[in-house]
C-alpha cells in the first residue's frame, strides 16, 4: 500500500496530524519563531548573512543537539550571537533548534531518543510490523532514530494525544492540521499539479518540500499558472483501508510510543 496521493507528480508528502496543544510543538511553530528572530542574520535558509554564519555548513551540522540547544540558549560570547534563553521558552528554543536541523536535511531533534523504551505488548509489536510494512508510515515518519524525514517524527506520540484524539488523526487527517505542515497547491504552465507542504511563501515565490523531505523548491509565482491553498491534508486515507486487526495493532504501536 503506497502513502502518498496519486494526484501529482512529484508525490504528495504524508503528514500524520498532531495534536495543537503541545509543549514542543515542532517542526512548524520551530520555523515561525527561526523567520521572526533568526533570518535576519542567518538567512531564510540557513544560508548566513553578513551578519551572522551560515547554519548549514559542516561546523554547523556537527554540533551535537545538546550544543545547538545551549548556543540558542546561552549565545557565544564573542560573537553577535545573542543569548535567547531569557526571551524564547524552553520549547521554543527546542522548536528552534529541531527547525535547524531540518534545515540541515534532518529529520528534527533527538534529544533523550536513546532512553526510550520499546514496548513488549504483542498488539504493539505487530502494529510495528504494520507502520513499517503495509501502512508504509515508515517512508515518511520516524522514531527511535529511523524512519523517514518527510513527517514530523512520532516519538512520545501516546504522551501527546489520547486514544480518541488518535483515532481521530488517523480517521479523518484532514480535522486538524498542525501548524507548519499546511499545504499549497502549485499548477505549472504545462499542467503539472504540484501539492505539497510549504513555507517562505512571499509576494514573488513561495517553496513547497520535495517528496523525499530532501529540499524545498522554489516556485515563481509569475512563472506557473495558479498557486492556491489547500485544506486538506497530506496524509492519506491510509488507516481506513487496513483491515480491522491491523487497525487496532496500529494504534497500539502508536500509543506505545
Amino acid at each position: 500500500m503506497k502513502f502518498f496521493k496519486k494526484v501529482f507528480k512529484p508525490i504528495a508528502i504524508a503528514c500524520l496530524v498532531l495534536s495543537p496543544a503541545l509543549s514542543f510543538a515542532g517542526a512548524g511553530e520551530g520555523q515561525e519563531l527561526y523567520d521572526a528572530y533568526c533570518q535576519i542574520c542567518h538567512g531564510g535558509l540557513g544560508e548566513g548573512q553578513p551578519m551572522g554564519k551560515p547554519l548549514t555548513d559542516r561546523n554547523a551540522e556537527k554540533l551535537s543537539d545538546n550544543d545547538l540547544v545551549a548556543v540558542i540558549t546561552n549565545g557565544r560570547s564573542g560573537t553577535g550571537m545573542s543569548a535567547w534563553g531569557s526571551s524564547l521558552k524552553e520549547a521554543e528554543i527546542l522548536d528552534v533548534a529541531g527547525y535547524v536541523r531540518i534545515l540541515q536535511g534532518g529529520t528534527g531533534l533527538s534529544l533523550g531518543e536513546g532512553n526510550i523504551a520499546q514496548s513488549n505488548d504483542p498488539m504493539a509489536l505487530a502494529g510495528e510490523q504494520v507502520f513499517n510494512g503495509s501502512a508504509g508510515c515508515i517512508s515518511c515518519h520516524s522514531y527511535r532514530d529511523s524512519g523517514g524525514s518527510v513527517g514530523p517524527a512520532l516519538d512520545g506520540l501516546g504522551t501527546r494525544l489520547d486514544q480518541e484524539q488518535l483515532l481521530q488523526s488517523l480517521l479523518n487527517p484532514s480535522s486538524v492540521i498542525v501548524s507548519g505542515y499546511e499545504a499549497k497547491i502549485v499548477e505549472q504552465n504545462d499542467g503539472t499539479v504540484v501539492s505539497g507542504r510549504f513555507r517562505n511563501d512571499s509576494e514573488l515565490a513561495v517553496q513547497i518540500q520535495s517528496a523525499d523531505g530532501a529540499r524545498w523548491v522554489t516556485y515563481f509565482k509569475d512563472r506557473v499558472k495558479s498557486i492556491k491553498d489547500s485544506d486538506e491534508s497530506l496524509m492519506p486515507d491510509v488507516y481506513a483501508n487496513l483491515g480491522a486487526a491491523d487497525q487496532e495493532n496500529l494504534r497500539a504501536f502508536l500509543q506505545s510510543l
